[in-house]
């Protein structure tokens, strides 16, 4: 019999950084992103999170995904040269006109 294991994806909020908990074969599992959004359906069934990738090479077309947010888990360790790394990412202009966005 399989075992259910629980990832950390409950109470996603703005700024979480999360990955896929199980990626598939042709995805890197290292990919990152940074949660913009979240819904939780009071059903449980179709909860979603808008999640922007972290890939600094993207610096004018940011990759804006919605997600299925029992796909997603928080990433356990961030090491502070990757928080800096984040931070520097989303305070660019692409940052801003994202935060722009959403709040307006």
């Amino acid at each position: 019999m399989e075992q259910i294991t629980a990832y950390d994806n409950k109470e996603l909020h703005v700024g979480d950084i999360v990955r896929f908990h199980t990626p598939y074969p042709d995805e890197d599992p290292n990919t990152i992103f940074i949660v913009l959004w979240s819904y939780y359906d009071p059903e449980g069934k179709s909860s979603r999170a808008e999640v922007v990738k972290f890939d600094q090479g993207l610096r004018y077309r940011p990759v804006i995904q919605k997600w299925f947010i029992r796909d997603l888990e928080r990433v356990p360790e961030v090491s502070p040269e990757l928080l800096k790394q984040i931070e520097l990412f989303m305070k660019n202009k692409l940052g801003n006109a994202i935060i722009g966005k959403l709040v307006i």
